[in-house]
């Protein structure tokens, strides 16, 4: 009679799908990705701040490396944000056992290629951009090299035109030149005297007193 009392087994748990397995990647995926894009939207906010400070203290080169590394974050953001959308397209159609190895695989170099880029180049080495200590050109030497390898030139001519812009921030306005006045005319002035003036005759003093006015007599 002891079985009447005993508890029923709890169900064994079923083996995901390959569909199910697929979507479960794809949102934690989208997570790490958001959270990727998050931060490093935060740090190209944070290089933006230090190249005017830079361009500022008339440091143009190290500016200039600023926004580059900047550019190259700012990219990486645009296709963590990309890869989001594309987890969200690509999930409903994933059926099939091969279609998920596939789609992993590709997640999988997707984001290992990105985790490269930010950890070549974290935020807080920032200042080994700025510095000019051995270790720091020696950094300095290696981002330069990362930049060429994924800098295309359409890229590289926005950071010429961010530089410009921020370059051109501090500049001091030229003084207009005075309405109808022409700026490089040279006016004629009158010449200084080369004598002194005639003397003028004058009346002489009166040797005399002079009378007294009459006061006037009411009538």
């Amino acid at each position: 009679m002891g079985f009447l009392f005993s508890k029923p087994a709890p169900p064994k748990s079923r083996e995901p799908t390959p569909a199910e397995s697929a979507e479960l990647d794809a949102r934690r995926a989208k997570v790490r990705m958001t959270k990727f894009a998050k931060r490093n939207e935060g740090e190209a906010d944070t290089l933006l701040g230090r190249a005017k400070d830079a361009a500022r203290a008339g440091n143009k080169e190290t500016a200039k490396r600023l926004l580059l590394v900047r550019k190259l974050k700012l990219k990486a953001v645009k296709t963590a944000w990309a890869n989001v959308t594309k987890l969200e397209e690509l999930v409903a159609g994933i059926e099939t056992a091969q279609q998920q190895r596939e789609f992993v695989s590709s997640l999988a170099r997707g984001t290992e290629l990105l985790e490269q880029l930010n950890e070549a180049l974290p935020i807080d080495r920032v200042e080994d951009l700025m510095d000019r200590t051995d270790d720091a050109l020696a950094y300095q030497a290696e981002v330069d090299a990362l930049i060429a390898r994924d800098m295309d030139p359409a890229s590289a001519e926005e950071v010429d035109a961010a530089l410009d812009a921020i370059m051109n921030e501090d500049a001091p306005a030229a003084v207009p030149a005075a309405a109808g006045a022409d700026a490089g005319a040279v006016h004629d002035l009158p010449a200084a005297p080369t004598r002194a003036h005639d003397a003028v005759d004058l009346p002489e003093a009166p040797s005399h007193a002079v009378p007294a006015a009459r006061e006037a007599v009411p009538a």
